[in-house]
């Protein structure tokens, strides 16, 4: 399962980050892609350089020359056996065609979060706390959540996500990218936040989880994509119904 490709720029200038090859087909991974006209590339002006981008460099004289060309941005030895992939990856979503790649991931998208916003305990509190819109509305194929017990108390991310393994389906736990985003979704308060960071530099991360009283530091993540089905998305509807009316105890 993945998500829509990561593609930016200005005129003439679009890039493929190199996280977005293997959510868009699968392949390769640490491969980015710059596509770019040529009067676009001459444009554009490096302000350092590092090994493999120059032709010579000199200390003596405080200059260097930039290897002409693409070749100046390529920091290092390129992965040169994916690089291929990341063309063929590209062709092929073209004959899929991105419409119909955004049609299907949103129908899948948009019944999964019906679903699981649904999801009621006994004594009518809600089983997850989804974060973003609760509709495909100004969202891609993400949907970040956490799983809450009839007591209002959260599951830890991870242990989730462990348990999901166990029944082969793929989650990703972790912190949101964006710390504001994180610390507001999950509720902390700038007076923790600076008492759990007053000693950062003598303690482990564990014992930072302690400070901050065991609360999880990030949600789960389940990312639809091309070659997602609607088994895929039931399947992880099926094990969301498993947290119905389970105490967070059962997960530790």
């Amino acid at each position: 399962m993945g998500s829509a490709p990561t593609i930016r720029g200005g005129a003439g200038i679009r890039m493929v980050y190199p996280d977005s090859e293997y959510n868009i087909f699968g392949y390769p991974t640490d491969v980015g892609g710059l596509l770019a006209r040529k009067a676009a590339v001459q444009k554009l002006r490096r302000p350092w350089y590092s090994g493999g981008t120059i032709t010579f460099s000199s200390v003596l004289g405080f200059g260097h020359y930039l290897t002409p060309g693409s070749a100046s941005f390529e920091d290092g030895t390129v992965d040169y056996l994916s690089i291929p992939a990341v063309e063929i990856g590209l062709k092929w979503i073209e004959s899929v065609g991105i419409d119909l790649v955004h049609t299907r991931v949103a129908c899948l998208t948009g019944w999964l979060i019906e679903q699981l916003v649904g999801l009621r305990h006994s004594n009518g509190a809600a089983v997850v706390c989804l974060y973003g819109s609760p509709n495909t509305q100004l969202r891609g194929g993400t949907i970040q959540l956490n799983f809450f017990d009839p007591a209002g108390k959260m599951f830890d991310s991870y242990a989730v996500e462990a348990m999901a393994n166990d029944q082969r389906i793929s989650l990703r736990a972790g912190c949101h990218c964006n710390p504001g985003a994180r610390e507001l979704a999950l509720g902390f308060t700038e007076d923790e936040l600076i008492t759990s960071f007053r000693d950062a530099d003598h303690m482990t991360y564990e014992q930072f989880t302690h400070v901050i009283d065991g609360k999880t530091t990030g949600a789960l993540r389940a990312s639809i994509g091309l070659v997602t089905t609607f088994a895929d998305v039931y399947t992880y509807l099926q094990f969301a119904r498993t947290f119905v009316d389970r105490s967070r105890s059962s997960a530790n």
